[in-house]
Formats: structure tokens, C-alpha cells, sequence
């Protein structure tokens, strides 16, 4: 129920590594974008790192630049002296890693599917001078209508723009 920047935020549905991801409103009065929203929070705790910041200045940088049906619609960002945040649009579905994880493998036929929706979404990243660099089950969302949306572009690269994770850190970040 906080109010921020003409959202209320909500519930936290999502607690990562590097984030925390909460449901939120347009405020009272203010143009509803037409579809549900999320706010993205970068965690910042006692011991963190600085790939946790530079990182979300990256997604920041990337979200913006991104469209189509394979990555979330961005809405808002935070300033990042005061309060960072991205505010995204909120894909419904199950991440690829919740079929990974289910009881019962799918069918070869539903694995290739997958695997096209997956290859359709990365093509489209990259046809917009963009390389995802954490692709990984989490970070793939399967809507219900069978497309992929990725998720998470803090370790990716822009064809036209810095590389400031390169330019910042000297160790490797990401998933192994």
C-alpha cells in the first residue's frame, strides 16, 4: 500500500538474488497503461556488491530499448540516487524452469515447442542489436499462449551503447 512516484506498490511476488519484485498500481487518477504492472527493486543489503547496482543500471539502460512480444513492456524507472526501480509490465505464465522442475518431464513435441518459443524470443532480442548474456530457465517466461518472454537483462549488452558491467567489474557475474 506505499505510495512511490504515483504507484502503489503491493505485494512482493518475486524475493531474487539481486531484486525483489512487487505488484503495482497506477495511483489514483493517474492513465492506466491497459495491463498489469510490476516494480523491479534492486536489493542493496549490508555486504552486497557493486554487480547489483550496475547490473540494474544496466536492465535500466537495455528495458528501455526493447520492444516486441518477447520482453516486458517498460513503464517508469527510479532515480538512481534516491530510489531505483523499473516498473515493467507483469507477464503472465510459468517460467521455463517451473516445467524443468515439474514432477513429469514433457512430451518430446511440448520440448521442441519450448525450445522454438525460446529460439523466437532470443532472435528477437537480437534483431535489436541485443545479446541477453543470462539466458537460463529462470529468466523465461512461457505464456499461455505458448510465446516466450525473457526476463532479467542486468548482464546484457547493447551493440550501441557502454558495456558497464566490463567497464565496472573485473570479476565474472551471472549464473553459471
Amino acid at each position: 500500500g506505499t505510495a512511490l512516484d504515483g504507484f502503489v506498490v503491493s505485494d512482493c511476488i518475486h524475493q531474487g538474488g539481486m531484486a525483489h519484485i512487487y505488484q503495482v498500481r497506477y495511483a489514483t487518477g493517474a492513465h492506466d497503461p491497459g495491463f498489469p504492472m510490476v516494480m523491479k527493486v534492486p536489493r542493496m543489503a549490508s555486504g552486497d556488491g557493486a554487480e547489483n547496482i550496475v547490473s540494474f543500471e544496466v536492465e535500466q539502460q537495455i528495458l528501455q530499448l526493447l520492444s516486441g512480444p518477447h520482453v516486458p513492456r517498460f513503464v517508469a524507472a527510479g532515480d538512481l540516487d534516491r530510489l531505483p526501480y523499473l516498473v515493467m509490465e507483469y507477464v503472465p505464465g510459468q517460467t521455463l524452469q517451473h516445467w524443468l522442475d515439474g514432477l513429469q518431464l514433457p512430451a518430446v513435441e511440448e520440448v521442441a515447442r519450448l525450445g522454438a518459443a525460446m529460439a523466437h524470443a532470443v532472435h528477437s532480442l537480437h534483431q535489436q542489436d541485443t545479446v541477453h548474456l543470462d539466458l537460463k530457465p529462470g529468466n523465461v517466461i512461457i505464456k499461455p499462449d505458448g510465446s516466450a518472454v525473457l526476463l532479467d537483462f542486468g548482464l546484457s549488452c547493447h551493440a550501441h551503447h557502454p558495456d558497464l558491467l566490463a567497464e565496472e567489474l573485473r570479476r565474472a557475474v551471472g549464473s553459471p
